[in-house]
């Protein structure tokens, strides 16, 4: 019994002396040096007006700004300046909850009061804001001499926000994840970034370190995760060769579309990510010409969409075809797109043109599409299909043109978009139909008038959907992740290397 209890003694004597040769130091977070090079066409020089930018100009915002929530890459709201939000029965009140850690890059703390002042601003400069059109007082507002504060039930108090709406909307919370309700402070600063940039507070993880025609340089901010790579740098690329050609010697960490001869490729090699994208291509009947009756109309579209259903077959990680549908969320909708399809698809023995003028504004896709189309049109067809690319401001003036028959028209179709949807289709909507959406207050409002106005578009052969892009990256090996957050925007943060 002796031994026993004496062994028993000193194995605890040995766990003892074991464990005090244990780190118990908590572990550290390394900080990542790490540079991110990122190719982008344009380095735009104002930032205003965020609707007005592509993706990937919005991309520098994204990086520089946060909103009260964002959206991730499967379509999760997350919260972001605001730690949480509520929202009351009637589903017209929203209170926001703003984090306590939440600071500018100059080290002064965000507050609620910053916010407030942000969406005044927001409201008051730009015409781009769909998501605050609904919010009580606004419309009065603009239309009005009277205050933002006695107007607008957009208030705060000293930890929150409160916003109200004239209706319910339960599209309100992904319309505030876009870049455009980004914090961004004294907004008319950033109408000209390059002169301004250096005396903007930032309140995102990034701020912008230097500026020029070449290349946009983001600091990671002093109060950011050191997770976060260090610097991110912006770099213009004049094509997708040149992008591609710096890619593969290790000089560009991401680019964005590369050329599509070689997306199979980056595929085997594990390097390429595909993503569905909101950009669309539609096909629009010259409405000043009446000399196509609705079967001729119908007989081309059927026409036109056998041409792409074999160019996707080819293409087929680059576009998906729209099958009918206006939206690529709608495709689910069987009923609605099966008569669709029996109504475009149904044969007629009909006297067709001999010559068909199609436009388009050019560009290096369409220019690829639209010589698919005219050669597949030659070697299927008697029509003689004439193709004409147009500048972007001539294509702004299709309207008042009469030298075309049918136009490719470049799209970002998502209803919750609205106004860029709008204004790329306004030339095909009578003025009575553009004025009801405008004055719909809520999603769910535009969605039910846009379904009424888009049977119109289809059944008279207005405008019609051919297909949807989606967009492809090329990164590099040691980039990991999905790194588009659910608008399509780059989720900086995301990305580990």
């Amino acid at each position: 019994m002796k031994k026993i209890i004496v062994t028993i003694s000193i194995s605890i004597i040995t766990i003892i002396i074991l464990l005090s040769f244990i780190d118990r130091t908590p572990q550290q977070i390394s900080n990542n040096t790490a540079d991110i090079v990122y190719s982008i066409n344009s380095i735009p020089t104002n930032l205003k007006s965020i609707g007005d930018l592509d993706k990937r100009q919005q991309d520098i915002v994204c990086a520089t700004s946060k909103g009260l929530v964002e959206i991730d890459a499967e379509g999760n709201i997350q919260p972001s300046l605001a730690e949480s939000y509520e929202v009351n029965e009637e589903g017209l009140e929203y209170v926001f909850k703003i984090r306590n850690d939440a600071y500018w890059s100059d080290g002064n703390k965000i507050t609620p009061d910053d916010i407030v002042s942000f969406f005044r601003q927001v409201i008051t400069e730009d015409n781009e804001i769909s998501a605050l059109m609904n919010v009580f007082g606004v419309k009065d507002y603009l239309e009005s001499d009277k205050s933002f504060s006695e107007t607008v039930a957009i208030t705060c108090d000293e930890n929150s926000i409160k916003i109200r709406l004239n209706s319910k909307d339960d599209g309100f919370i992904e319309e505030l994840t876009k870049p455009q309700y980004r914090l961004r402070k004294d907004i008319l600063f950033w109408e000209d970034i390059v002169l301004n940039y250096k005396d903007i507070p930032y309140s995102g993880d990034y701020c912008v370190d230097s500026i020029n025609e070449t290349e946009v340089i983001l600091r990671r901010s002093s109060n950011s995760s050191i997770e976060l790579a260090q610097t991110i740098h912006l770099v213009k690329d004049d094509s997708e060769d040149l992008a591609l050609a710096a890619f593969e010697i290790g000089n560009r960490d991401i680019i964005i579309n590369p050329p599509k001869s070689q997306l199979e490729r980056l595929k085997s090699e594990g390097k390429l990510i595909e993503s569905p994208s909101n950009q669309s291509l539609y096909l629009a009947f010259n409405i000043n010409n009446s000399s196509f009756s609705n079967e001729v109309k119908n007989e081309i579209y059927r026409l036109v969409n056998e041409a792409i259903e074999e160019y996707q077959n080819q293409n087929n990680i680059l576009v998906e075809l729209a099958e009918c549908s206006y939206f690529r969320e709608d495709k689910e909708d069987l009923t609605k797109l099966q008569s669709r399809n029996v109504m475009v698809n149904t044969e007629k023995d009909i006297t067709m043109p001999s010559k068909v003028v199609l436009v388009a504004k050019e560009s290096l896709e369409n220019k690829d599409i639209t010589s698919y189309i005219s050669n597949w049109f030659k070697n299927n067809t008697d029509i003689t299909l004439v193709i004409n690319l147009l500048s972007e401001q001539d294509m702004n003036l299709i309207s008042e043109k009469n030298y075309y028959d049918i136009a490719l028209v470049n799209v970002y179709a998502k209803l919750e978009d609205d106004e860029q949807l709008l204004a790329t289709i306004s030339s095909f909507l009578p003025k009575s139909q553009r004025d009801m959406i405008n004055n719909s207050n809520s999603r769910a409002e535009k969605e039910e008038l846009f379904a009424e106005i888009e049977e119109d578009l289809f059944n008279n052969y207005r405008i019609l959907p051919l297909l949807f892009y989606n967009n492809t990256i090329a990164v590099d090996s040691s980039v990991e992740n999905n790194i588009l957050d659910g608008n399509g925007n780059i989720d900086f943060k995301s990305i580990k290397k």
